[in-house]
């Protein structure tokens, strides 16, 4: 399958909830709203994950928040039964939680795989708007996301969020179908915001910013066809094009001083190579996350100096669209050459920046899933220890979509909020399927929630 048929058939699932216009509302995307107020607990006999090891240990949850202080009142006692807890886990780059058609099922899906925490890069902000008040509580899944994301004329998400609600579709476009798309805007500063030149970002930037946007996210495809492809821009696959590179800096520039981290959607390595200069936060992709065998994997080879660089840098990256069916052997999709010349590109970059020590962040960027196969598809590539993919999923995920809040330690003043499996995932990864029980900011959540 083509890759960018193949993306767009993602993109077309991950959309089919929003096909609907919403109106929006005046609410806050990050606020934790209030439940009922939360029980003091006290939990036994579970062994708890302190970033190395589990111990056998006793906690308290008092206001949604953990101590080892017995408070004056207790108004449950909670018996682990010698199960393990850990932090709840994340999903890095996801583009769920933006209209009303199924949120409720998404919530329930991601609480299920214990998955409490999202960033979601790219979304349409009238559904995200529509649904706040179905998440970011302590009963649903924290949310924080990009608001649309900075695209060219005819560029990337385009033809994801025009196609979709013309068409019904993302991709293979009759040549009426495409000239109606481009000249669509249906979407336009409300899932995407064309920037074609300084001009644009000048006039466009106080209406980005007046979105309140969590983080900002733009599009890199293959920058080094760029010029050849904006000659060509009228023959070209509407969104096959990103950005011009040229732009990139001065957005870097002018999020940092609004005080917003930038995530930045990239192919190869000389789109990776172009936002590392430009002094993005995030690479919302691993290069070469699908390979075609007629393709140079070369272009998707990162050097250990582009790794030294991003750890200079201190530039974060999210691993995702791992666990897709043309991986699966048991998919009528599955591509053997795809997935061998896919794996080797992955498992060679992942070993540079395991060993420069860049901070990875897991994601699903998989509509109707959490990163759990991803995860475990990750796993079986031998490339990190269960104890390192552990601190990856629930501590370094969860403080890249939250850096400020106390979450991603079950430590003395954080948030209340963990689960227990049923066994050891430091010597059975697979155990981080087997959730018996879930807290989140001091609420257990009950089967209702996960149904």
């Amino acid at each position: 399958m083509n890759k960018f048929i193949r993306l767009n058939f993602y993109f077309s699932l991950l959309l089919a909830a929003s096909l609907i216009f919403i109106c929006a509302f005046n609410s806050p995307t990050n606020a934790q709203t209030g439940e009922t107020k939360n029980k003091t607990y006290r939990f036994t006999g579970g062994n708890w994950f302190d970033g190395k090891s589990f111990k056998r240990k006793n906690f308290y949850s008092v206001n949604g928040f953990f101590t080892h202080k017995r408070p004056k009142q207790i108004d449950e006692t909670i018996d682990l039964k010698n199960g393990y807890v850990v932090p709840p886990f994340a999903d890095s780059h996801c583009h769920h939680f933006d209209g009303a058609y199924n949120v409720r099922q998404q919530i329930a899906m991601y609480l299920k795989d214990g998955v409490f925490y999202a960033k979601v890069q790219t979304d349409v902000r009238s559904g995200a708007l529509q649904v706040a008040d179905k998440v970011n509580r302590p009963t649903s899944v924290d949310v924080s996301y990009s608001h649309g994301a900075l695209t060219s004329t005819a560029g990337h998400g385009v033809e994801v969020y025009e196609g979709l609600p013309l068409f019904y579709k993302t991709g293979g476009f009759t040549p009426e179908e495409e000239r109606r798309v481009r000249a669509a805007h249906l979407r336009e500063n409300d899932a995407y915001y064309i920037i074609d030149d300084a001009a644009d970002l000048e006039n466009k930037w106080a209406k980005i910013l007046a979105g309140k946007p969590d983080f900002i996210k733009f599009y890199l495809l293959e920058s080094e066809n760029y010029a050849e492809k904006k000659k060509n821009l009228d023959k070209i696959r509407v969104g096959s094009i990103g950005l011009d590179p040229q732009i990139v800096p001065a957005i870097v520039e002018r999020a940092h001083a609004a005080g917003l981290r930038v995530s930045a959607h990239v192919d190869t390595v000389t789109d990776y190579r172009i936002a590392l200069r430009a002094g993005v936060d995030e690479m919302a992709h691993l290069v070469g996350y699908y390979i075609q065998p007629d393709d140079d994997p070369r272009k998707y080879e990162l050097t250990a100096e582009d790794v030294k660089e991003m750890a200079r840098r201190r530039v974060s990256i999210s691993v995702n669209n791992v666990a897709v069916s043309e991986f699966n052997a048991q998919s009528p999709y599955y591509n053997p050459k795809v997935k061998a010349v896919t794996d080797r590109v992955r498992i060679e970059n992942l070993r540079l920046i395991k060993k420069y020590r860049v901070k990875i962040n897991f994601g699903s960027d998989r509509y109707g899933s959490t990163p759990l196969e991803d995860v475990l598809y990750l796993q079986k590539q031998n490339v990190f220890t269960n104890l390192e993919m552990l601190k990856i999923w629930c501590e370094d995920t969860p403080a890249n979509i939250f850096p400020n809040r106390r979450i991603g330690f079950l430590k003395e003043g954080y948030e209340a909020s963990f689960l227990v499996l049923g066994s050891n995932p430091l010597t059975d990864f697979a155990s981080v399927k087997n959730i018996l029980l879930r807290f989140k900011q001091g609420f257990q959540l009950d089967s209702a929630r996960l149904n």
